[in-house]
C-alpha cells in the first residue's frame, strides 16, 4: 500500500535525499545502527509498544528529522506514543462521505509538486460556501487531516522532512472566528501533537488575503501558543500575486497563482479518495500507543507545560 504512489505526491531526487543527509550531517550506515540503538531503547521503557526491525526505516527518518540526534529522537518519539494514546480523536482517517463533505467547506493537502530543494508545499483555504455557514466547520476534521499529512511525510521514504504551509484566511469572517473561539481546546492540543511528537521541520508560513479579524486572531490566540522560531516563520502576502513571487509558480495550482492543472478542490478530493487506504494505514498502526497506566511519570502536565519550550527544528 503506497498511499503517496496513489496521491501523485512527487518522490525527492537521489540529489536531494544526499542533500538532505548532508544537511544533518547522517550517514546512513549509521543512522541505521542509530535505529537499532533507538527499537532497543524503547524496548526498555515499560509503557512503550515493542517494535520489530519492520519499523527501522521509520525510525530512520524519525532519528533525521531529529537532525540526527539520537537523544533528541527518544525524548519526541516517547511523546509520539504518548499523545497518541492519550488523544486518540486526533489520529484516525475520516471516511469517504466525510472527507468529501468536509472538501465543500475547506481545501488543504499537500500539493504534489515539490520545490527546487525538495520542500513539500501544504496548503489550506476556507471556501465562499464556510463563510456563509461558518457553524459547519469542523476543527477537529481539519486538525485530524493535518496531523495525518504530517506523519505520512514522516513514515514515508524519500519525501521531504521540510514543509512550508499556505493558508488562505480570506473567508476568515466573524462566525468561523467564533467557532474557533468555542473549539479553541481542540487547537491547544493540536499544536501539542505537532510540536513536541511530529517533528516535521516547518521552514515558512504563508498567510495570504488576510482580513484584519484573521490577523487579530493569529496574534492573540495562534501566536501565544508557537514557538519563537515558528512565529519568525510566519510571512504575510497582501496577495495571491505577492504568494506567486516567493514560490516558484510550477510549484502552485492556477488559484495561487501558479501554472498546475489540478485545482485546489481536486487536489483535496484526491485525499476523500485514498480514504479506504488510509483507514488501513492508520488500523496497521493502531498498536504504536504508549500504555498510559505503565507510564513511569503519570503526570501529563508535562505535556502542558513542555511543549511550548521543545525547539522547533
Amino acid at each position: 500500500m503506497d498511499l503517496v504512489a496513489m496521491t501523485g505526491l512527487d518522490e525527492q531526487t537521489p540529489a536531494q535525499v544526499a542533500k538532505m543527509y548532508e544537511e544533518y550531517n547522517a550517514d546512513p550506515e549509521a543512522l541505521k545502527a542509530d535505529a537499532v540503538t533507538l527499537r532497543e531503547w524503547i524496548a526498555m521503557q515499560p509503557h512503550l509498544p515493542k517494535l520489530t526491525a519492520d519499523q527501522d526505516t521509520w525510525l530512520c527518518r524519525y532519528i533525521l528529522a531529529c537532525k540526527n540526534s539520537l537523544e533528541r529522537a527518544k525524548k519526541r518519539i516517547d511523546y509520539f506514543f504518548t499523545v497518541q494514546s492519550r488523544w486518540p480523536e486526533y489520529f484516525r482517517a475520516p471516511s469517504i462521505d466525510e472527507g468529501v463533505a468536509f472538501a465543500e467547506f475547506c481545501h488543504g493537502g499537500p500539493l504534489p509538486v515539490l520545490m527546487p530543494d525538495g520542500t513539500r508545499l501544504t496548503f489550506y483555504r476556507f471556501t465562499p460556501a464556510l463563510a456563509a455557514d461558518p457553524s459547519s466547520m469542523n476543527w477537529m476534521m481539519f486538525y485530524m487531516l493535518s496531523l495525518g499529512y504530517v506523519q505520512l511525510q514522516l513514515t514515508t521514504d524519500r519525501q521531504p522532512l521540510r514543509i512550508e504551509v499556505i493558508f488562505d484566511v480570506k473567508n476568515y469572517v466573524m462566525g468561523l472566528n467564533t467557532s474557533f473561539v468555542a473549539h479553541f481546546n481542540e487547537f491547544r492540543r493540536f499544536v501539542k501533537c505537532l510540536q513536541v511528537a511530529l517533528p516535521l521541520h516547518v521552514r515558512r508560513i504563508h498567510l495570504i488575503n488576510a482580513p484584519a479579524l484573521a490577523v487579530t486572531a493569529l496574534d492573540k490566540m495562534v501566536r501565544p501558543f508557537l514557538q519563537e522560531k515558528l512565529n519568525k516563520r510566519i510571512v504575510t502576502h497582501d496577495s495571491v500575486e505577492a504568494l506567486a513571487k516567493a514560490i516558484p509558480h510550477y510549484c502552485l495550482p492556477k488559484e495561487l497563482g501558479g501554472s498546475m492543472d489540478k485545482s485546489l478542490k481536486e487536489i483535496t478530493l484526491t485525499w476523500a479518495g485514498v480514504a479506504e487506504e488510509c483507514e488501513k494505514w492508520y488500523e496497521s498502526r493502531k498498536w504504536m500507543r504508549a500504555d498510559l497506566d505503565l507510564k513511569p511519570d503519570k503526570d501529563f502536565n508535562e505535556l502542558d507545560g513542555t511543549f511550548r519550550r521543545m525547539v522547533v527544528d
